[in-house]
């Protein structure tokens, strides 16, 4: 703690980010670092590609492609090249446009850092490593930042995965085009000034446009910085910079925590795959009705009543009491618990207009009561699920799905994020070309050029 406290005061918060994320280097990257990077390339991969044909992808491609300049860099899963700035926008619209890409951090980590550093590594022609290296880079930067900051603004209406996203965009960025400790600082506060989204876009599309615009403000404000655009050398610490800006009291900050937080794990490590699309706070109360459901199988005829107690926060997060759309049923925990009362899949198929009005699913909402909890303050809190049936009978359960995988579970959330992958990406490319880039993902860091991917994205028509 002595040390980590005189280090923060020799070099200041956010210098010491950037002096402590440098030190990652890929050629030290340990075998579990490296498999966890995989499982994120694969997971926003398969997002992405699936997501690029959705309504607000497909919008933006349109007016990115409007707005005319070279086509540099590859748009993962869809014909087009763009500016990397460009790409980025797009990539991170599409890969959030279904929430079913990845959590942890306090946000959704890969889509505001890979497609930035997919843009740029396909302009730039970058090899597996250099691509490894500025994602690792990305990733602990968000840590960083999320362990220091905390999420104290998200009660406050702050989207964190637009507002903490920009900062490991930058770093990412920065790193992809070899800025110095000094550029790559300045990348940081010219990165913060531009932090921006709100939970009220929650339900809609502007919730894809955070993470797209966090992703194309790494790229921006990188390449401002290598062109000599100055910056704020302490963005996050400053009086007037972003900690003080989007935190309501001076405690939420304490820039030695995340070294002891931390330990020796880095931030890619500290990412939670979905395997259901919808906001993850949903998921511990799906998993509690399943994992009842796996006990004792029953009918939604037979339900009386499914009690969820949840964290204080849920209701404003993902609490559309009467969703209309599908965009709103992924915000609606009663009708996430009316799919696993039903024994429905939670993939992206369930998430359309016409079955969140489906008569039997709106019939199933009625039977789930949602009861906010002042002891459960935090969303990462699992539900508490209680099940009660028309016989008497009553079950419950408890699923916590905020905790990464362990290091001996690794090679089964590979084959889990597997099957997903081929869910998503099978209907789009077809059964080869997913099995193809299933098998160059898995040794995408030993790629000479990062394009050997992105060119396999690319849908036929």
């Amino acid at each position: 703690m002595e040390e980590a406290l005189d280090r923060v005061s020799e070099l200041g918060c956010s210098a010491k980010l950037v002096d402590d994320v440098r030190n990652i280097t890929a050629a030290s990257a340990s075998d579990r670092v490296l498999q966890r990077a995989r499982h994120a390339v694969l997971d926003w991969i398969g997002v992405t590609i699936s997501g690029a044909r959705q309504p607000s992808a497909l919008i933006a491609q349109d007016v990115m492609l409007a707005e005319g300049g070279p086509g540099a860099a590859q748009v993962i899963g869809a014909p087009h090249r763009m500016t990397a700035r460009q790409a980025a926008l797009c990539g991170g619209i599409a890969s959030h446009s279904q929430d079913f890409d990845d959590m942890g951090m306090r946000i959704h980590p890969s889509v505001v850092t890979l497609p930035t550093v997919f843009a740029l590594g396909d302009e730039l022609d970058l090899d597996g490593m250099r691509v490894l290296e500025s994602l690792l880079h990305g990733f602990e930067t968000l840590r960083i930042i999320a362990e220091s900051v905390t999420d104290a603004s998200y009660p406050r209406g702050w989207h964190c995965t637009g507002t903490f996203g920009v900062f490991g965009a930058a770093m990412a960025a920065s790193s992809l085009l070899g800025l110095d400790a000094d550029r790559s600082l300045q990348a940081l506060g010219i990165a913060g000034t531009q932090a921006s989204g709100l939970r009220s876009s929650f339900g809609t599309m502007g919730k894809h446009l955070n993470a797209g615009n966090a992703a194309a403000v790494g790229v921006l404000s990188a390449r401002l910085c290598e062109a000599g655009f100055t910056g704020p050398r302490d963005v996050i610490e400053s009086p007037l910079g972003f900690a003080s800006a989007v935190n309501p009291s001076p405690d939420a900050f304490d820039p030695t925590r995340p070294s002891v937080a931390s330990g020796e794990r880095q931030g890619v490590e500290e990412i939670i795959f979905k395997l259901h699309a919808a906001c993850g706070g949903t998921h511990s109360s799906i998993d509690g009705i399943r994992s009842i459901r796996a006990k004792r199988p029953f009918s939604l005829d037979e339900v009386e009543v499914v009690e969820l107690v949840v964290p204080e926060l849920t209701p404003g997060v993902c609490g559309i009491e009467d969703p209309k759309t599908g965009l709103e049923g992924m915000f609606s925990i009663k009708y996430c618990a009316a799919l696993a009362l039903a024994d429905r899949d939670t993939g992206t198929d369930s998430f359309t207009d016409e079955l969140v009005m489906d008569p039997l699913l709106v019939a199933a909402r009625g039977l789930v009561q949602v009861k906010p909890e002042a002891r459960l303050f935090h969303m990462s809190h699992p539900s508490e699920v209680t099940l009660r049936l028309k016989n008497g009978e009553v079950h419950t359960a408890r699923i916590d799905i905020f905790t990464p995988r362990p290091d001996s579970d690794l090679e089964r959330q590979w084959e889990d994020l597997v099957e997903k992958f081929h869910a998503l990406v099978m209907p789009v490319l077809g059964v080869a070309r997913s099995n193809q880039l299933v098998e160059t993902i898995a040794r995408f860091e030993t790629l000479g050029s990062i394009r050997e991917l992105t060119a396999l994205t690319v849908p036929a028509n």
